[in-house]
């Protein structure tokens, strides 16, 4: 194990105790005492805080050399725990992301699929939740949970819940929507303390930033106050979110124009520069070189290309750095709070996003797409019985199939052979711990891929060209060629498409991707 500096955070946020550490022993060791083990892991079970930031990407963070975001708190995370660089959302959109995190399954098994929205003809995820018992589970070893923040487990009119999964609700999506929600964490973390001070704790809270991004308009070289006033436009929680993006946007005090928002100097100076993959990917799907005219292709994803000038681009990167840092402001009351409770130095703390955002990448905003910037995501485990600041940039993690698997393992729970995810834990403890898996499996808006350790590999189903796209993102990390029409890499696409089928077959077969695509596959899996 990799030997670091021991923070002071890190002293105060021991978590999962010396149970766990036996536990893992005898996984390892098959000869431990095994009665006494199991006797103090009933006695040590750790708290577990689930903290879920939105859009957030995985490296926009200062401790990971970005000098254009200050995140002083995400760091205390990053430095006190174990960083996982290879990990990867089920689908780079909040709904199916989000979805997948709190079933442990894929978005489509329940007919989840962007942008065509809700299909709850297959699989009903209520009844799903209820047979589950995700957090009933948890709770039956003696846990009590929580939930807070936004939810979007699907459209306001459909009645997913955390309810329906057994958790107790401390701040709703609509009533907060992850504003206001850290509040209310740290207030039910000082209830729990007085009232169950003998039980660990499970809790989520699920923060909305930086998502506002989505809320920071622009035109003609500035922000667009007309129209960020319009989308924010009402009382509640909508009233919170034009505070929250008004007073994020506004130019600080020390600086000329401050508490405005017209000196564009100011922005430009504080941006970071346009992206090396800032050009449209050369041999592009159609799907997105036609953006607003293939079928299939929400608007919402892969936004404002051939709108926004170069300026306009680097305000919005401007506004996202702003947001990363709301967020971490968020983060650090929130850790704070933990600490004043006088209960960290025994909980487990799982820190992830629901996917990226494009940030002007092949001059795209937004997320839903195929590409590193949206399907790669932070996700960091802090376990101060290790040293902190360890980095994994081996093992393919899959945030929304892996987490539940991981808490479940964490808190005692029995292993479930009907989750495909598989818990992180063991690699918690061994450096040289390896999981059993080849590929992730990602869902997107318009196709399905893969993830390997060296490579993309994805089929849009809706494109006219260019519909197989391969990238080696050991040589061309930015995604600007298409691997897969170069012939140097026919040994490569032949085990990509076969590593597709394995991954995605039941998955094509069983919840209704089309017809045609299956066959697609089916013919072309072998060429080459």
């Amino acid at each position: 194990m990799v030997k670091t500096k021991t923070s002071s955070l890190t002293k105060r946020l021991k978590i999962a105790g010396i149970a766990t550490m036996i536990l893992i022993g005898i996984i390892f060791d098959g000869h431990a005492q095994k009665e006494s083990s199991i006797s103090s892991r009933q006695k040590e079970k750790p708290n577990i805080l689930l903290i879920i930031s939105d859009q957030l990407n995985w490296d926009y963070m200062s401790a990971m050399g970005n000098p254009y975001v200050r995140t002083p708190n995400i760091d205390r995370l990053l430095n006190a725990g174990i960083r996982f660089d290879k990990a990867y959302t089920v689908n780079p959109a909040c709904l199916p992301s989000r979805v997948s995190m709190f079933t442990g399954g894929r978005p489509s098994k329940f007919g989840v699929h962007v942008p065509k929205g809700i299909d709850i003809q297959r699989t009903d995820m209520v009844a799903y939740a209820k047979e589950k018992k995700i957090a009933h589970k948890i709770q039956e070893q003696g846990y009590k949970t929580y939930y807070g923040g936004k939810t979007h487990f699907g459209p306001r009119g459909y009645k997913f819940t955390p309810e329906d999964m057994g958790f107790e609700v401390y701040a709703g999506e609509y009533e907060y929507r992850g504003m206001d929600c850290v509040p209310q964490a740290i207030n039910t973390l000082q209830r729990h303390r007085s009232n169950y001070p003998h039980h660990p704790f499970f809790m989520v809270t699920s923060l909305m930033n930086p998502h506002d991004i989505c809320y920071a308009h622009i035109q003609n070289n500035g922000f667009d106050m007309e129209k960020i006033l319009q989308r924010t436009k009402g009382e509640g929680w909508k009233a919170k979110l034009r505070t929250s993006v008004l007073e994020t946007l506004k130019i600080p005090i020390g600086h000329p124009g401050a508490g405005g928002y017209e000196p564009v100097d100011y922005y430009l100076r504080q941006a970071p520069p346009l992206p090396d993959n800032y050009l449209p990917q050369t041999d592009e799907p159609s799907v997105i070189s036609g953006i607003g005219e293939e079928k299939g292709m929400a608007p919402a994803f892969g936004r404002y290309r051939g709108q926004y000038s170069d300026t306009e681009w680097l305000l919005h990167r401007y506004a996202y750095c702003r947001f990363v840092e709301e967020f971490d402001k968020e983060l650090g009351l929130l850790l704070d709070g933990l600490e004043a409770s006088g209960m960290a130095e025994n909980t487990c703390i799982i820190f992830t996003s629901d996917h990226g955002e494009s940030l002007g990448s092949h001059q795209m905003a937004g997320k839903g797409l195929f590409f590193d910037e949206v399907c790669h995501v932070p996700f960091v485990v802090i376990h101060p019985d290790l040293e902190g600041g360890r980095i994994d940039s081996v093992n393919l993690i899959s945030n929304g199939l892996d987490i539940i698997p991981t808490i479940f393992e964490l808190a005692g729970v029995d292993k479930d052979p009907g989750l495909e995810g598989q818990s992180i834990v063991p690699l918690l403890y061994r450096t040289n711990a390896r999981m059993d898996r080849k590929a992730v499996p990602i869902e997107f808006s318009t196709g399905l891929g893969i993830v390997t350790n060296d490579f993309y590999y994805g089929i849009y189903y809706n494109g006219k060209d260019n519909n197989e796209q391969l990238y080696d993102m050991r040589k061309r990390p930015l995604q600007m060629v298409n691997d897969a029409l170069d012939p140097s890499y026919t040994e490569h696409l032949k085990q990509h498409r076969k590593q597709f089928k394995e991954t995605h077959h039941k998955t094509l077969v069983h919840y209704g991707q089309p017809d045609g695509f299956v066959k697609w596959i089916d013919g072309n899996n072998d060429q080459r």
